[in-house]
């Protein structure tokens, strides 16, 4: 199996060929004829080729954005005369069918370089509530299809209002019609999904096995493909690896009975994918799997990181591998790895970084040992890139900027009244007439800046609410990295990898852990009392078993921002399982003690001590090579502090550190 030529590469291949045949010197001026005609030609059609969709693309982006004039300038270069008749109309506003409204949002909707936000005011502003006594299907697909955007795209509050006002439209005709049952089952799907948000499995699967049997009833195999899908996130939250298959499996059947593929066809092929290389075994159904993505112009770009997992985990000999190399035309696995690399330069920075993360892993596999360390420090710099600590900083200054903002603008409009009641003071004097132009001219101006005022309050709203969702954006993200690593863990026999594992699994909670506080705290600080508490439930679960600890948490009071709260939660993270992992015992009376409180200078003081055995006598924390310890010794410098670690009842750890405020007046 061999790589699709691009349009141009065959006409090019062509050129090739007749240059050969026509080598010969008595040939030449024949050939120069033949190749200056053969490259007109490929000009021309490839050109044609190029833009045959970027006039109307062009026409409907106007349309969207309102600039009529515009899009009636581009609209005579669109060469396929239905759809050229329909923007026509959409440009003189006539009246437009909600199927011709579908259609056009359905292409936009498709189109990455378009932000759906502005397809969803478009909607709101352009397309109204059908009047009609009976339903309108495609008004309906209209609005279930932005619910759906709005939840994944834009934000939950924005796809709930959406949901709320297409079900009070759909509710008003009568299920007995199978079309009106179809559509009022379909829209379960946000509530669906809204559960599975919340975590709440027994509600939600509950959802969907009475809208499958609807599905069944009404012999819908679209709607049952649709609830199917979402029952695979139930499975994968329950950890059912074989029942998430099965119903995967059942889906793609389903599938193939229908003329025409659903939106989710791709989807479910990709959670099959994923499911059987963890699973392992299944080699050939995998490969038949990522060539059906391959074979889809839209999904390729996705299918090489997959390519590299299989091969990951394939024999060196194995004549699948063989199958894939022979594909891409290369013969060694750091060939493939490269070619991957540079056709997948467009993917973005979260699935560059899974198809570097695999092409390491199947050149490790093959036993190229130092160029899959170069891919692994490659991957390891774009997670850095990735989740920068500006990301952090950013985040945490950025309601500071806005509230500072507004105090400058408030401070300016003040200094602007006082100079003109000082120009009217000494008008006044000249001119009563004149004064009182000027007081009214004065009243006029109050009230615009009264007005910019009232919308200024409301944009530091609006980004006030963007920052919480941003932190929560993020919570999630660390949640769904500790679910990966949670799925991992259970494939892995080496202690001492699973270990390791586990630890980095810890260090993610505990980062979730601060935006989680920060997405629920208005002030924008995280109360470590409340923090610390949390943290002790996780680890507690994870490593005491049947010892009974007795903690003591002493941090009232303490609040910090996100720059001081993410280091000082992984040195407290490192030092508290390392007492859970060797101070504890099942049969002693263990305590743990965490405090935290102001000392002098503007530094704070975090004690922690168990009463375990302690560390040896001649044990330098500072020289420590324990991973978890040289990135706690690093993090303390990170906040300007010290560390000291001695030996009383147990091992005891004493740190002082500053603020982000005291460290910025260092710097």
């Amino acid at each position: 199996m061999f790589e699709r030529f691009s349009f141009l590469e065959h006409y090019l291949l062509y050129i090739k060929i007749i240059c050969v045949v026509l080598s010969s010197n008595k040939f030449l001026i024949m050939r120069l004829y033949i190749f200056t005609f053969m490259c007109f030609l490929v000009v021309n059609i490839y050109g044609q080729n190029a833009s045959k969709n970027y006039y109307s693309h062009k026409v409907e982006k106007f349309v969207l954005e309102k600039k009529i004039d515009s899009a009636r300038y581009f609209l005579d270069s669109i060469s396929e005369t239905s759809y050229k008749n329909t923007l026509n109309r959409f440009i003189k506003k006539e009246n437009l069918s909600y199927k011709e409204y579908y259609t056009f949002i359905s292409r936009l909707g498709n189109r990455q370089s378009v932000k759906y936000i502005k397809i969803s005011d478009f909607i709101d502003q352009e397309i109204k509530v059908p009047s009609s006594k009976t339903i309108n299907l495609d008004y309906a697909e209209i609005k279930w299809t932005q619910v759906s955007k709005l939840r994944d795209e834009v934000g939950l509050d924005e796809a709930s209002a959406i949901q709320k006002d297409l079900e009070n439209y759909i509710n008003q005709f009568d299920d007995k019609n199978p079309e009106v049952l179809k559509i009022k089952t379909k829209i379960r799907t946000h509530p669906v999904v809204m559960y599975l948000i919340e975590q709440d499995v027994k509600k939600g699967k509950a959802l969907i096995a009475n809208s499958l049997e609807i599905a069944k009833k009404l012999n819908d195999k679209e709607l049952q493909i649709i609830f199917l899908y979402h029952l695979t996130d139930f499975l994968l939250l329950e950890g059912k690896l074989q029942e998430y298959i099965d119903v995967s499996e059942k889906s793609l059947a389903l599938e193939e009975e229908l003329p025409i593929h659903t939106n989710y066809y791709y989807s479910i092929i990709e959670h099959l994918i994923d499911a059987y290389a963890y699973k392992g075994g299944h080699n050939d159904r995998v490969i038949k799997l990522i060539n059906i993505l391959y074979e889809n112009p839209s999904t390729r770009i996705h299918t090489y990181s997959l390519y590299a997992k299989i091969i990951s985990r394939l024999d060196k000999n194995s004549t699948i591998k063989n199958d894939i190399l022979k594909k891409f035309n290369v013969t060694t696995v750091p060939e493939l790895t490269s070619k991957f690399k540079k056709l997948g330069k467009d993917l973005n920075p979260n699935d560059f970084y899974q198809l570097i993360n695999e092409s390491s892993r199947a050149l490790a596999k093959n036993a190229y040992t130092n160029l899959a360390l170069n891919y692994k420090d490659e991957a390891i710099q774009i997670t850095r890139k990735i989740y920068s600590q500006d990301l952090s900083k950013s985040l945490a200054n950025y309601k500071t900027e806005q509230a500072v903002k507004k105090k400058e603008l408030e401070i300016k409009h003040e200094k602007e009244k006082t100079t003109l009641y000082g120009v009217i003071a000494i008008l006044a004097f000249i001119l009563f007439v004149i004064s009182l132009l000027v007081l009214r001219k004065i009243k006029k101006q109050s009230k615009q800046l009264s007005d910019k005022n009232k919308i200024i309050a409301k944009a530091l709203q609006e980004k006030e609410l963007l920052v919480k969702e941003v932190h929560h954006r993020v919570k999630n993200n660390f949640q769904i990295v500790s679910s990966l690593l949670e799925l991992q863990t259970k494939g892995i026999e080496d202690e001492k990898a699973l270990e390791l594992a586990n630890e980095g699994k810890n260090r993610v909670k505990s980062m979730a852990l601060i935006h989680q506080k920060l997405y629920q705290e208005e002030s924008g600080l995280i109360d470590f009392d409340e923090y610390i508490k949390l943290l002790i439930r996780e680890l507690s679960s994870m490593y005491s078993s049947d010892k009974k600890v007795a903690t003591l948490v002493d941090s009232k009071d303490i609040k910090f921002d996100v720059d001081t709260a993410i280091p000082l939660g992984l040195i407290i993270n490192e030092i508290i399982t390392n007492s859970y992992k060797y101070a504890f015992r099942n049969d002693a009376d263990n305590s743990l003690s965490i405090s935290i409180e102001k000392a002098k200078e503007d530094n704070y003081k975090l004690i922690i001590e168990d009463n375990g055995p302690g560390l040896s006598n001649n044990f330098d924390v500072k020289k420590a090579k324990s991973l978890g310890l040289r990135l706690v010794n690093r993090l303390v410098k990170q906040l300007h502090g010290t560390l000291k670690q001695s030996n009383t009842q147990g091992a005891k750890f004493e740190i002082y550190f500053k603020d982000s405020a005291s460290r910025q007046l260092v710097n």
